[in-house]
């Protein structure tokens, strides 16, 4: 079976998250160089809320809790429906501005241990 690749940003800039069916685990990469992997077995629950411009999207796994914050993250929550995120990053604050603006851009990445 081939894997479906796709990249998920702007041609002509930097990628911030990708999209691979099937992925076994989920790689996060915080801002301050952080990296983490989450097996999509361990996932329990993940919404998204709207606050005026930004969203956020939480998800929980047996043994963390991720909150993920920016614009535009309805594409990211639907491609962690069907567990086909293979890694996402924030966008570094220097770039943000430079981004286009109705595309998912990931602005902050928070990481905690479960209670």
């Amino acid at each position: 079976m081939k894997r479906q690749l796709e990249n998920n940003s702007n041609p002509s800039g930097p990628a911030y998250w990708q999209r691979e069916a099937h992925s076994a685990c989920l790689r996060v990469e915080t801002s301050d160089g952080d990296s983490h992997l989450f097996p999509y077995g361990q996932l329990v629950t993940a919404s998204l809320a709207r606050a005026g411009d930004s969203e956020t999207i939480r998800i929980t796994f047996a043994t963390h809790d991720l909150e993920i914050t920016g614009p535009n993250l309805c594409e990211l929550l639907q491609a962690l429906q069907d567990f086909a995120v293979k890694w996402f990053r924030a966008v570094p604050r220097r770039y943000q501005p430079l981004d286009n603006a109705e595309s998912c851009k990931v602005t902050n990445i928070s990481v905690t241990a479960a209670d």
